[in-house]
């Protein structure tokens, strides 16, 4: 059982993590402060 909780809590890490560099990456394409919120909006609302 902690085997699991371990596993699924390091799945939930990497995600976040993965996330975190699709964010980065957005923003780094973006040339302007609101296109980047649009952007970062609509991929968190996916």
């Amino acid at each position: 059982m902690d085997e699991d909780m371990n596993a699924s809590e390091k799945i939930e890490e990497l995600v976040k993590e993965n996330r975190t560099w699709e964010i980065l990456e957005i923003l780094r394409e973006c040339e302007t402060l609101e296109e980047a919120k649009e952007k970062v909006k609509a991929f968190l609302k996916k």
